[in-house]
């Protein structure tokens, strides 16, 4: 699980019959202290957490993990939004 910040939002008139019931958000991932970190941005599933631009989240990026919380083996995702986090303290 990964720290990530919603940057922006995909829109697809069209997408595969598995992604229609979530919502697209591109995330990057962030360090600790909150500042965007070297990795490249990606895309995740929001379920239905009402995640936005803007908002911090808890990210998976393994399939199995999108498959289980989907309930579909047949979703062609593997990053996955597990909630919008509201603070965070860490030791840095």
């Amino acid at each position: 699980m990964q720290l990530c910040k919603v940057t922006g939002t995909i829109v697809a008139s069209i997408k595969a019959e598995a992604l229609r019931e979530g919502k697209l958000l591109i995330v990057h991932p962030i360090a600790l202290d909150g500042q965007l970190d070297g990795e490249r941005d990606q895309l995740a599933i929001d379920p239905g957490y009402g995640a936005g631009v803007g908002d911090v989240v808890l990210v998976a990026r393994e399939g199995s993990v999108v498959r289980q919380i989907i309930g579909r083996e047949d979703i062609p995702a593997n990053a996955i939004i597990l909630g919008v986090v509201d603070d965070w303290t860490a030791d840095i």
